[in-house]
């Protein structure tokens, strides 16, 4: 075996968008993931198999070592992904793949794709880990992302993220809140696409209003440092207004959890993938709350966070 490693999902729980322009941004890699595999094949090209939670192939694809054209391919729009990633380590680390006589490589993820949660800085990490080359160097070369999701795929727990002058900067933080019981991820059953939801973000806020970013920054420690669950709701609401009224998109609360018992927080590109909720009524009902919203998938912050 060439390589064989294993890199985290993740949820950004503040900042969200303002990281992009300096908010320090609290983010938890996941219990969920993706394994890249790469062993050596005498077949003379690279074959790319990548593989759903329930064992199944999405797609496969096969690259020619010395340039990584595409020699034939299950779905040519997704195998254009695998192509730019292995042709942008090769930028950075000329020897990658150089004189390979072939290899096969297996990418599997351990939680369902539509989900969101990473399946692209999760690879990016593990090409990066593969060609030998940093991470941060590689997404900034195939993405317009702040990178905080390069972090936690390769943090062992929660950190605090920054991006300034492009330049990336975390460090773990001991997040492990005593009211994790009533801290709920719920999945909204739509994909949302971060890279087009960073392109509308940016062309809308050219010039960032610096107070507002300090003024997340600043929640960012609030809802870190909260000993106590209302402490952490007022931090989610504040934030809430704050982006809402910047997007000018009306929030979660005011239009799916308007009779919520708890506070909601919209997480990542708004508009779908996961949000965070807290739940103040008897967690039995939980369940029928949330299907009575369509809702059916849905974690607590204990059984998905590293």
């Amino acid at each position: 075996m060439l390589f064989n490693k294993y890199y985290n999902a993740k949820l950004l729980l503040s900042a969200e968008y303002l990281v992009l322009n300096g908010a320090a941004a609290l983010a938890v890699p996941l219990k969920f993931g993706q394994r890249l595999q790469v062993s050596e094949n005498s077949l003379g090209f690279v074959t790319w198999q990548s593989v759903a939670h329930d064992g199944s192939t999405w797609f496969s694809g096969e690259y020619k070592p010395e340039n990584f054209d595409i020699i034939q391919s299950s779905n040519p729009d997704i195998a254009l992904h695998p192509q730019r990633l292995m042709r942008a380590a090769r930028k950075l680390n000329n020897s990658f793949l150089s004189g390979c006589n072939g290899c096969r490589v297996i990418s599997t993820l351990n939680y369902p794709l539509p989900w969101g949660l990473g399946s692209s800085s999760t690879l990016i990490a593990a090409v990066a880990g593969w060609a030998g080359i940093d991470p941060f160097a590689l997404h900034f070369e195939v993405s317009k992302g702040s990178a905080y999701d390069i972090a936690c795929a390769i943090s062992n727990g929660p950190i605090l993220y920054s991006l300034k002058n492009e330049i990336p900067s975390f460090h773990r933080v001991e997040f492990a809140p005593s009211f994790a019981d009533k801290l709920f991820f719920v999945y909204q059953g739509k994909k949302q696409d971060s890279a087009e939801g960073i392109t509308k973000y940016r062309h809308r806020n050219s010039v960032p209003d610096m107070k507002i970013v300090d003024a997340v920054s600043e929640l960012t420690q609030k809802m870190l440092k909260a000993t106590t669950l209302n402490e952490f709701e007022l931090g989610m609401r504040e934030h809430e207004i704050i982006i809402s009224k910047m997007l000018l998109t009306a929030s979660l609360r005011d239009t799916v959890f308007f009779d919520l018992p708890g506070e909601v927080k919209s997480l990542g590109a708004w508009g779908g993938d996961f949000c965070m909720l807290t739940w103040n009524d008897d967690i039995d009902l939980l369940p029928a709350y949330l299907k009575s919203k369509g809702l059916e998938t849905w974690f607590n912050f204990s059984d998905i966070v590293l």
